[in-house]
């Protein structure tokens, strides 16, 4: 955790204040790897280009993946998110991909009612 902690450190440094691409892309990796390590996700692939995020991982159990989906939800505002999860014996695999204004609406009430990601009991 604490050689993230440097990463970290210096993506934050590194920053400058006329281009704002690398730092909207930085806040993405920062949130991906802080909610994954407090989560215990396992990454397998993060991919972030043009305002597009394409996440893959192994979760502990299946509403564990889910959990992750839903935390970066609610963190990525302005993106449309949508994820999968799979169990495959034993294993659960998750896809994630977002974009920046796919949907763009002028109000926030329904931000919450578009996720794909079902929760099925």
């Amino acid at each position: 955790y604490e050689d993230i902690a440097s990463v970290k450190n210096k993506i934050l440094k590194n920053s400058s204040g006329k281009n704002k691409k690398p730092i909207f892309q930085n806040t993405i990796v920062l949130y991906v790897l802080d909610i994954a390590m407090e989560q215990g996700i396992s990454l397998q692939h993060l991919n972030i280009k043009d305002e597009h995020i394409s996440v893959d991982g192994i979760g502990h159990s299946d509403e564990a993946c889910r959990k992750f989906i839903a935390s970066l939800q609610q963190r990525l505002i302005g993106m449309d998110c949508h994820g999968t999860v799979k169990a495959d014996q034993g294993i659960y695999t998750f896809h994630m991909e977002g974009s920046k204004g796919e949907h763009n609406t002028s109000s926030r009430e329904d931000s919450n009612d578009h996720t794909s990601v079902g929760y099925h009991h």
